[in-house]
């Protein structure tokens, strides 16, 4: 038995060794992912997404269905049905964006019906619950110039179409609903008086005739057999020479409409004015029906009542009490009723539901009292310009900060200092542990920086002049403010202060102009917050040509804003700002003109003044115009100067910070349309490359980062949609010392341009870079396409020293061999299968993480991910097994101490022989 146990104790000992190194196999295998996939259960942890409408244009509450929903078609082609109780959208149709998926009709009966286009007309008729095409059939008009003026409605069960000839006569049509079989030969009503002031009250066509002092009021039924006119003078209805039609907003109760703020119905082919007063000039009116008989309902905001409904019945003309109200919480600029529904309880009290729409394109469905059930912000279906902003550090982070930021002071205030921060810790410990995990649970997170600074601020700007701020991992709106005098049609934002400079607040300001005057118009504002700073609103009295923000800060950490207006003169917000200004360059390019001018900026010691130092003509003899400029990001940074080659010799990069692309469109007699691209020094005024494009249009969208630079445009002989990418090199010697800034005036030396087309077999619609903190990873391409797609691109695949059959040094360098069309496989779609309807901008931002970007798209959905070009490299995967590698982590830290017990009893057995 001994000989025995002496036999086996070395095979032990051997076995524990092999357990050792295979835990250490078990380690490394244990942190490889094999699968580049998400789950399920994944999806929505890291993205989300928002779906939108549009203005609305027409909507009627369904009373048919079930299931309770509103009915919508919008301005923005959409036909949508939005959930009654919670305003979410449940289907949705989206037309084309052309005049050809206008809605000029919707009506409710048991069906949907809608007539959209422009001549010609489609006649559709969708199902109430699903939203499901049930019949459709076209109809095609004579074109002519009073075609525009149609107007549709639905009568008995028959479509009848109408269109004015100003001046002359009234044609009307008349077609079955569902077959589009005409119902007899188009109608020709005489009407001389007939102009386009008229408005249409189904089924009368109301106008306003005569000379000034002399008017008539006219009417007419077009739709019936018997031609009668209704013939007034207006001097019967108002003391105004001349007078203003206008219709009821809502009106599903009896033809009339508004006459100089006075209500006339058309009741047995008579006028009748209703003694009911219009008491706000601007205000919004519908003529709706409930249990108790028809009643006029009036809304408007007031600015010391603010938002205000008033109702009246309108065979008394009492005032219904329990409907109106009067909320100066709620503000609604220039509301408009929508829709409206009353019914009566059981108690014979009226309850209302009443759809407004306000002048920032949001949509509010209000109950008794106020009530607001829900609100839709339909401005974020056109967002034009997005800012990432960085959200402030805790105030205990803050504080340490400040502590080690403070170098002046003597030994024993440090001390005190110390001790300062470190009580503020011990009372913020304490404060979390009375508090508890449930009241944790119900407060919001704070709007603090994370460790890895992924949660930010998203600053969006919309075409209607409302600005939003949106928490970026929830889509949650934060905060919103309107400017209505604020024109967006090449505004821009700058964040001027970010929040790592405690105890000094972001600062962001949007540059537009002025929606009357077209000066411009400046709005400061804190970004966390949403309250105004600094310059608050500004009105400028001159119009803005370029603007800029000064690369240095002052001592308030605060950029200063450059503004060079048409007169060609300089204003710096703030002034105190003037003195910090050197060696500024600004261009300015006239779209129209295609005139690209460059200044230099200098401060004489008094005032900043802006001098013209070159011009450059890219109209190609006057008919090309500028459709795009895009240069450098400023807040971009440069991880190599040049590339490695498979010879050990280095390819330098041209990394010129004052690049600037251009491209233009224009007709021309051979080839149709040209599309040029021109790569512009903005200092200099220098021409680095140009390339033409014959029989090619747009959408030339364009991306520039670093050395590189890509555009896409349509082929039109090709019948495609084609990405042209440019690289620019110095070659294998550096122009500048290394270290040594670079300088446009320094040398006229030209880069090599290397550039390849490829193929994109696919309608792009956006275009972005992805964007990193320090650049480290590689550059891919974010492509939204028409499909509803954002499809990821490296840029090796788009990169233009890809050769046909590449060489022996070209592919130990790692070059993908050239191929036409470029791939968009399934894998590479980074909103899986989250179809995002008519995008139009992608924005990208850095976060902490090296390995992660975040990406916004924009259009009529908006949808928000992360994405990691060079994989999550500085990050642990979602699923990464920690029990595993703690049961590996302890039966290697068991083996270890097992081998070495055993290790010594055998040396001291051995020391003993």
């Amino acid at each position: 038995m001994g000989n025995l146990s002496i036999n086996l104790k070395p095979n032990f000992m051997g076995l524990l060794k092999c357990l050792n190194s295979i835990n250490w196999f078990i380690v490394f295998f244990s942190l490889i992912n094999l699968s580049m996939c998400i789950y399920e259960d994944q999806i929505g942890k890291f993205d989300w997404r928002q779906s939108y409408v549009g203005r609305i244009k027409f909507a009627q509450f369904d009373t048919v269905s079930t299931a309770r929903k509103i009915i919508v078609a919008t301005e923005e082609n959409v036909l949508a049905a939005l959930n009654l109780k919670t305003g979410q959208v449940v289907w949705r149709h989206v037309f084309e964006s052309t005049s050809s998926g206008n809605i000029q009709l919707l009506h409710l009966s048991d069906q949907i019906i809608t007539v959209t286009g422009s001549n010609p007309y489609l006649v559709r008729g969708w199902d109430l619950s699903t939203g499901v095409l049930i019949w459709e059939w076209g109809l095609t008009l004579q074109k002519n110039e009073h075609t525009d003026f149609s107007e549709w409605w639905v009568q008995n069960g028959l479509l009848v179409h109408m269109v004015p000839k100003f001046g002359s006569h009234i044609e009307v049509s008349v077609y079955n609903v569902a077959t589009g079989h005409n119902r007899g030969a188009t109608s020709k009503l005489p009407a001389v008086w007939i102009n386009e002031g008229c408005v249409l009250s189904p089924p009368y066509y109301t106008c306003i005739s005569g000379s000034p002092g002399n008017q008539l009021l006219l009417s007419m039924d077009v739709t019936s057999d018997a031609v009668q006119i209704i013939s007034k003078p207006l001097a019967e209805y108002t003391t105004a020479r001349n007078g203003n039609l206008n219709p009821f907003d809502t009106n599903t109760v009896i033809p009339g409409f508004l006459l100089n703020e006075k209500i006339i119905l058309i009741r047995g082919n008579k006028f009748e004015a209703i003694n009911i007063a219009i008491s706000e000039p601007s205000a919004s009116v519908a003529l709706v029906d409930s249990a108790s008989g028809p009643l006029v309902l009036q809304t408007w905001n007031d600015e010391a009542k603010g938002f205000t409904l008033m109702a009246h019945n309108l065979v008394s003309g009492q005032r219904v009490n329990e409907i109106g109200w009067s909320d100066r919480s709620l503000s609604i600029p220039e509301p408009e009723l929508s829709a409206v529904i009353c019914t009566k309880t059981a108690r014979e009290q009226h309850v209302c539901r009443i759809l407004v729409t306000a002048a920032d394109d949001a949509s509010h469905l209000i109950q008794q009292e106020g009530r607001v059930l829900w609100t839709r912000e339909e401005a974020l279906a056109n967002v034009v310009a997005v800012e990432f902003v960085d959200l402030p550090v805790s105030d205990l982070d803050a504080a340490i900060e400040s502590e080690f930021d403070q170098k002046e002071g003597s030994v024993l205030a440090a001390f005190t200092r110390r001790l300062q921060s470190q009580f503020q810790q011990l009372q913020g410990a304490v404060r979390a542990l009375l508090a508890g995990d449930a009241a944790a649970a119900d407060e919001p997170p704070p709007l603090v920086r994370d460790y890895f600074n992924l949660h930010k601020i998203m600053v969006l700007l919309t075409d209607t002049g409302k600005i939003f701020g949106m928490d970026n991992l929830s889509g949650e709106i934060l905060w919103k403010l309107y400017e209505p005098n604020l024109n967006t049609e090449a505004a821009v934002m700058f964040t001027r202060r970010s929040a790592r400079h405690p105890p000094h607040d972001a600062y962001l300001t949007v540059v537009g102009k002025h929606e009357e005057t077209g000066n411009g118009l400046i709005v400061s504002l804190n970004p966390i917050r949403g309250t105004p700073v600094g310059e608050q609103t500004l009105h400028l009295d001159v119009q803005i040509l370029q603007c800029a923000v000064l690369y240095k800060a002052d001592a308030q950490k605060l950029h200063a804003l450059i503004l060079l207006d048409k007169d060609e003169n300089v204003q710096i917000l703030p002034e105190s700002s003037a003195p910090l200004v050197e060696n500024m360059y600004m261009h300015v390019a006239d779209r129209s003109s295609a005139v690209v001018r460059g200044y230099a900026l200098r401060h004489d010691g008094e005032r900043v003044s802006a001098k013209n130092i070159w011009s450059v003509d890219l109209s190609g003899g006057g008919s090309q115009r500028v459709v795009w400029s895009v240069s450098k990001p400023a807040a971009e940074r440069i991880h190599s100067a040049g590339r490695v080659l498979p010879d050990r010799s280095v390819l330098y990069k041209h990394l010129n910070p004052n690049l600037v692309l251009l491209l233009t469109e224009g007709p021309d007699p051979v080839h149709k349309d040209v599309v040029v691209a021109t790569c512009v020094d903005g200092v200099s005024g220098g021409v680095l490359s140009a390339h033409v494009h014959r029989r090619a249009r747009r959408p030339a969208l364009p991306l520039h980062s670093e050395h590189f630079l890509a555009y896409l445009y349509y082929n039109d002989k090709q019948r495609r949609h084609e990405i042209a990418t440019l690289e620019l090199y110095e070659g294998p010697e550096r122009w500048v010392p290394a270290g040594a800034a670079f300088s446009s005036l320094r040398g006229a030396r030209a880069p090599h341009v290397q550039r390849h087309a490829y193929i994109v077999p696919a309608a792009p619609a956006a275009a972005a870079l992805s964007a990193t903190e320090r650049s480290l990873t590689d550059k891919h391409v974010l492509l939204a396409l028409s499909t509803g797609a954002i499809v990821e691109l490296p840029w090796a695949l788009l990169e233009p020293r890809r050769a046909l059959s590449p060489a022996g040094e070209a592919r130990e360098e790692g070059l993908v061999p050239y191929a036409p069309e470029l791939p968009l496989p399934a894998e590479a779609v980074v909103n899986y299968n989250a179809t995002l309807l008519r995008l139009t901008r992608i924005h990208t931002a850095p976060s902490g993480l090296e390995s992660t970007s975040l990406v916004l798209a924009t259009g009529l959905d908006l949808f928000y991910t992360r994405i990691a070009p060079s994989k999550t490299f500085d990050l642990l995967k979602d699923d990464f097994d920690y029990y595993l590698i703690s049961v590996v982590l302890a039966a290697l830290v068991l083996a270890t101490y097992s081998t070495k017990y055993f290790a010594a009893r055998k040396m001291l057995k051995m020391a003993w022989k």
